[in-house]
């Protein structure tokens, strides 16, 4: 028999697959609380905070700017209820990113997510990704020394 840890991992395994790499939106219906808060300290974009459309909208827009979008994860690691994620996220982008209009520059960034989860669903997250190393990417942001 699985363990909490285990069918938490689980869970957020096939979200990633599923909402980010297949861009499977409906999928968020099935393991996010109608109640989900998204806490990400770096709110760049004009996505909701809470509700299940606040993954929905994220998910969203990065899909719609990078077609190709795609979480690798490189580790996960669960405590109880809580899950953290880090991945790297890939992607072309070919598309309009946030009002961003496309510029066909690849990109490769660093991101970590905690997820906590109750009864399977996932209630509320935090996040931190490389959006400044993602900007300079895409030659929208300054890079060292201001350039």
């Amino acid at each position: 028999m699985a363990t909490e840890q285990e069918r938490n991992k689980a869970v957020i395994l096939q979200m990633f697959e599923e909402t980010w790499n297949r861009g499977n939106l409906d999928y968020i219906n099935l393991v996010v609380a109608e109640d989900f808060r998204d806490n990400s300290p770096t709110h760049s974009f004009t996505t909701p905070l809470l509700g299940r459309q606040a993954l929905y909208y994220a998910v969203k827009g990065f899909r719609e700017g990078f077609s190709d979008f795609h979480f690798q994860m490189i580790q996960i690691v669960a405590e109880g209820a809580r899950v953290t994620y880090l991945g790297r996220a890939t992607g072309t982008h070919d598309g309009t990113f946030f009002d961003i209009p496309p510029t066909g520059k690849k990109v490769s960034l660093i991101g970590m997510n905690e997820f906590h989860l109750v009864g399977g669903k996932i209630v509320e997250r935090w996040s931190f990704f490389d959006m400044l190393g993602m900007m300079q990417q895409l030659g929208i942001g300054a890079g060292p020394g201001g350039h």
